[in-house]
């Protein structure tokens, strides 16, 4: 293992892969931030900069990764030398792992430079904090309840009465996901969150809507224990709103009231557009934990560029490996969008099929998003960071590269 990684890195480093990636970094972080554009306001560059300059960091590092784990034991049976490596006195699976660690330590070289010019670049940013949801029922218990309650109804299709039960079930967890929690003017309502309103520094992140007119403005006011917060600004625009202490005294409390004062009802869909925000602590932090989840993610697909380069030509296992790259990062957009219906075309239905499978086996790689937290400034929880560690950095790479090790010993060798 110990002379695979030694004899990879090498390669890596007269290849200039090393030199490139270095040099690609550098470039980047030089000339894209005068082109990054945003609103008038700091934070609102910041988001962009870091979506657009150590976010496009990442892709590229991403994809020459990708690529040269592709390559590796493909590259050698096309040339013929991959019956010297496999006879020497180190088995597959060593080979496999010693290069898998080559190129994640190439990989981590440039997300560290990465990191560091972007905290030299935002050495000011603000400390992130802990977005939290408001306590909710699972949607899967809803939806089925609703189930129970719709099939029940004498005034149900038909239709839905044969379809089968699990996809009635899945269209109402789908629709529970989405619901509106509608405040009509003059009235309150309240969510519970798992925080209490004796913390100082908090936030509430919300997106209204408004049925009758995308530019009609929510005014209102929040609520929570001693901490209140004015609303007065248009729907479907994303904003935070600060808590300020009031000066009557109020008890501890962890319920959020929003009180609608304006003239039209307000609606929101209560697990997608209100967080109640906490600090948490500095940016240098989670810009550490955000540089691990992507370099876990990116080990993952090293080893698994590694496990094609296996079983499949160079050229295949590039274009394989590129093409289940954009499936992965299509499917979930694609079932937000285009959620299924009990009457819908068999084609539609297998395309939905088919990207809820996608979704669901690339979860361990679709799940971290290190830049997106980054840059909205929410944190990324230890718990969570742990979880990716484990995943993406340990179990699914030793599932792949044991795999790779598999595959070498039974393919022909040349």
């Amino acid at each position: 293992m110990r002379e695979s990684f030694r004899l990879t890195l090498r390669a890596l480093v007269r290849g200039h892969v090393m030199t490139l990636l270095v040099a690609a970094v550098a470039l980047v972080h030089v000339l894209f931030p005068s082109i990054v554009r945003a609103d008038n306001t700091a934070s609102g560059w910041r988001e962009m900069y870091v979506r657009a300059v150590p976010g496009f960091v990442v892709a590229v590092v991403l994809v020459v990764t990708l690529a040269c784990a592709c390559g590796f034991f493909s590259r050698e049976r096309e040339t013929n030398r991959l019956a010297l490596t496999v006879v020497r006195p180190a088995s597959a699976f060593c080979v496999a792992v010693g290069r898998w660690l080559a190129l994640c330590g190439v990989a981590a070289v440039a997300l560290v430079l990465n990191a560091a010019l972007t905290f030299a670049r935002l050495p000011d940013a603000p400390d992130c904090r802990h977005h939290v949801a408001p306590i909710l029922p699972p949607p899967a218990t809803v939806a089925r309840q609703m189930m129970e309650e719709y099939l029940k109804d004498p005034s149900t299709p038909e239709a839905v009465r044969k379809a089968p039960r699990r996809r009635v079930l899945e269209l109402l967890t789908n629709r529970e996901k989405d619901r509106y929690d509608a405040i009509v003017p003059n009235e309150s309502l309240s969510w519970t969150f798992p925080a209490d309103s004796s913390r100082s520094g908090l936030a509430v992140r919300v997106c209204f809507s408004s049925a009758s007119s995308m530019s009609r403005s929510a005014r209102g006011t929040l609520t929570f224990g001693g901490l209140t917060g004015a609303v007065s600004n248009n729907t479907q625009t994303l904003v935070e709103i600060p808590l300020e202490r009031t000066a009557a005294a109020a008890p501890v409390t962890n319920s959020l009231v929003f009180a609608n004062t304006g003239a039209v009802a307000m609606m929101l869909r209560p697990r997608r557009d209100i967080e109640l925000l906490l600090p948490a602590d500095s940016f240098l932090a989670n810009l550490f934990r955000a540089t691990l989840q992507s370099l876990a993610v990116l080990a993952l697909l090293a080893a698994f560029g590694i496990f094609l380069s296996a079983a499949l030509s160079r050229p295949v296992a590039i274009f394989t490996a590129l093409v289940m790259l954009a499936v992965a990062l299509m499917a979930p957009d694609t079932l937000d969008q285009f959620t299924e219906e009990l009457e819908v075309p068999l084609g539609d239905r297998i395309g939905l099929a088919f990207s809820r499978g996608v979704a669901c086996v690339t979860s361990a790689f679709m799940a971290p998003t290190p830049v997106s937290d980054l840059a909205t400034g929410r944190c990324i929880e230890w718990a969570e960071l742990a979880r990716t560690l484990l995943e993406d950095l340990l179990v699914w790479p030793a599932v792949f590269l044991s795999l790779s090790a598999l595959v070498v010993r039974r393919r022909p060798l040349s």
